[in-house]
């Protein structure tokens, strides 16, 4: 369905549909009516009911997160609506399709269960992007990136954007564009934004460390072996990874053949978990100091031993 599964009357009709087929539809629950003039098929998931039931479209991080743009840790429905929206019937949108209690499935609806988190559009008019089949209840790519940008910290907004770039969820003229619309306290994240980091946790890291006062290049390659996430300082190797996508044997196997890789061209490596990062990274970035302090010192004693 090119709505995505969620339409109005008045795109139906647009498409090609009459009011005669429309009403056919409902009587046969081919559609179902969410909301006054507002129909859903059985392609529309949770999210999108919800976000109707509400009065609004999912938006921010949930439109991120639909899009496999880095979203974050705020799991939540997040639901545009107009500015002229009231008596939102907040619980009534929690409640549709399942209890708050159940468990999430990615299979049929993206945000977890629970009250969702309220977006106030800014004007009644089209913001940023031209219309699509799914206006009916997905706010567009370029709204939505500058909806997370401020309902995030700075860390997780540039991640966001580096992974709205790198996925080509936007362009970086669109990102251009953002910025124009976005407070002067957050003009100094453009300078951070680098879309070659392959996930959100490695934009974090590289962030921290270069305001910790490290010099942090990306995607590093070393003979041998695949690129490695960053270069701290040009003396050792570090590579943010996951469960998800290092669980396997096949590659366990390949992490320790591009340490041991990493080790043979001269350069430490080091590997860390997003638990390394969220719950104890005090302690990662004092390792990471210790192991840089001791790369740099090696390094200058060959250095006097070859001359």
């Amino acid at each position: 369905m090119v709505t995505g599964g969620v339409a109005s009357r008045g795109t139906l009709l647009s498409l090609g549909a009459t009011p005669r087929m429309i009403d056919r539809a409902r009587s046969l629950h081919i559609l179902q009516s969410v909301r006054r003039g507002i129909y859903a098929s059985a392609q529309a998931d949770l999210d999108q009911r919800r976000a109707i039931r509400l009065g609004g479209k999912v938006a921010c991080l949930s439109a991120l997160r639909r899009n496999r743009v880095w979203a974050g840790i705020d799991t939540r429905l997040h639901v545009c609506v107009r500015r002229s929206a009231h008596h939102l019937h907040v619980q009534e949108a929690a409640s549709v399709g399942l209890p708050a209690t159940s468990r999430r499935s990615d299979t049929n609806f993206v945000a977890d269960p629970g009250a969702p988190r309220v977006h106030w559009q800014r004007s009644e008019h089209r913001e940023f992007d031209e219309s699509s089949y799914q206006r009916d209840w997905l706010m567009p790519p370029l709204t939505s990136l500058r909806q997370a940008v401020l309902c995030q910290n700075e860390e997780q907004a540039i991640a966001s954007i580096d992974s709205a770039l790198r996925t080509r969820f936007v362009a970086q003229g669109q990102v251009d564009r953002l910025f124009t619309q976005l407070p002067a306290r957050l003009q100094h994240i453009r300078a951070e934004i680098d879309p070659t980091a392959d996930s959100g946790n490695e934009t974090i890291v590289r962030v921290r460390l270069r305001r910790a006062g490290f010099i942090v290049e990306t995607q590093i390659p070393v003979p041998g072996t695949s690129q490695f996430d960053l270069l701290i300082d040009g003396v050792v190797t570090l590579d943010v990874d996951s469960r998800q996508w290092h669980g396997d044997e096949a590659q366990i196997s390949w992490d320790f053949d591009k340490t041991l890789c990493s080790f043979g061209a001269g350069l430490p490596s080091l590997r860390i978990l997003p638990r390394h990062i969220y719950q104890s990274w005090p302690q990662t970035l004092a390792v990471i100091r210790r192991t840089v302090a001791d790369a740099k010192e090696l390094r200058e004693f060959r250095r006097m031993g070859s001359r």
